[in-house]
């Protein structure tokens, strides 16, 4: 029933519905502006985590370009992170995404593990309880739409 009203809902808005799926179906954030001919997007494995796991946050890449694009390695880092539109945590870091510097050619989509944020009671520092998270910020220049989860 929740997945036919996300595609009711999604129909309706015209577009897609940001954290709108099943337990084992990837969610996107959106892509983010394009920043000097690439963009950005946060994107996790799941939409839907148990109290207990670890949600997984991604990074995705994007040459919208058509020629080689250098980007760097390592960059800043700030996550904003609100449950159910209250302020959680801001998780500021920089963060290396590769060994040495990346090299996106024309067209070319690239996947980059970021954070994993305990949901366990007694661990969890971010994600504490269930409940609808959003994930939003800045990798360097790069804008990073919202991302939602939930934690059941």
């Amino acid at each position: 029933m929740r997945s036919a009203l996300c595609v009711l809902v999604a129909a309706l808005a015209g577009g897609a519905v940001v954290g709108c799926s099943s337990s084992s179906q990837e969610v996107e954030g959106g892509w983010g502006p394009v920043r000097d001919g690439v963009q950005a997007m946060l994107y996790s494995p799941r939409g839907v985590w148990k109290v207990g796991e670890q949600v997984q946050v991604r990074l995705r890449l994007r040459n919208v370009k058509g020629e080689i694009k250098n980007f760097p390695s390592s960059a800043d880092l700030t996550l904003r992170i609100t449950r159910s539109d209250d302020p959680v945590a801001d998780d500021v870091d920089y963060v290396t995404l590769a060994p040495e510097g990346i090299r996106l050619s024309p067209g070319q989509v690239l996947n980059c593990p970021l954070r994993t944020y305990p949901t366990d009671p007694a661990s969890a520092k971010v994600c504490k309880g269930r409940g609808l998270y959003r994930f939003r910020g800045k990798l360097g220049e790069l804008e990073l739409p919202p991302l939602e989860v939930r934690v059941e």
